[in-house]
């Protein structure tokens, strides 16, 4: 127990966690105010939105100009099944069947022929775009905490 008080972390270690915690908290309200969803629900949607925007960005196969589509073809965007998206998040499977399911019913989440959910394309509403810009801002200032308390920023 002595020798744990007096043994240091990095000094980049309680910085980092602060900042952490603050972006993930900022993120949670900016989301939960946005969507009104609970927090497990915006677990889903998190999970959903990066498969579904995934292959837009980073998949060769995409054809060019189909990035900056409003209204993007399905084909070019990713989805999960119901059980991928529960062993994601660690959420029960039930649980997440069940907010899926009432996600689909809100018109937040779209279910293919296979079974398969992605999130609904609103990106192209002004609202969700300002929730980007939000989110980015949130980043940014998760940037300057780690550097207002002596930290490498980001890109350092």
């Amino acid at each position: 127990m002595e020798m744990a008080s007096r043994s240091r972390l990095p000094p980049e270690t309680r910085p980092r966690a602060l900042a952490g915690v603050e972006l993930v908290l900022d993120l949670m309200h900016l989301l939960r105010e946005a969507s009104g969803l609970d927090h497990e629900s915006i677990m889903i949607s998190c999970a959903l939105n990066a498969a579904a925007m995934r292959p837009l960005l980073f998949d060769a196969k995409t054809p060019d100009g189909v990035r900056d589509l409003a209204v993007p073809p399905n084909e070019t965007r990713g989805s999960m099944s119901r059980l991928a998206v529960a062993d994601l998040t660690r959420l029960p499977r039930e649980t997440v069947r069940r907010k899926i399911n009432r996600m689909i019913d809100l018109g937040l989440v779209e279910e293919d022929e296979h079974g398969h959910v992605r999130p609904a394309r609103k990106l192209a509403d002004p609202r969700w775009q300002l929730v980007a810009d939000q989110g980015f801002a949130a980043v940014q200032r998760y940037d300057q905490k780690l550097r207002s308390l002596g930290c490498r920023g980001v890109g350092d």
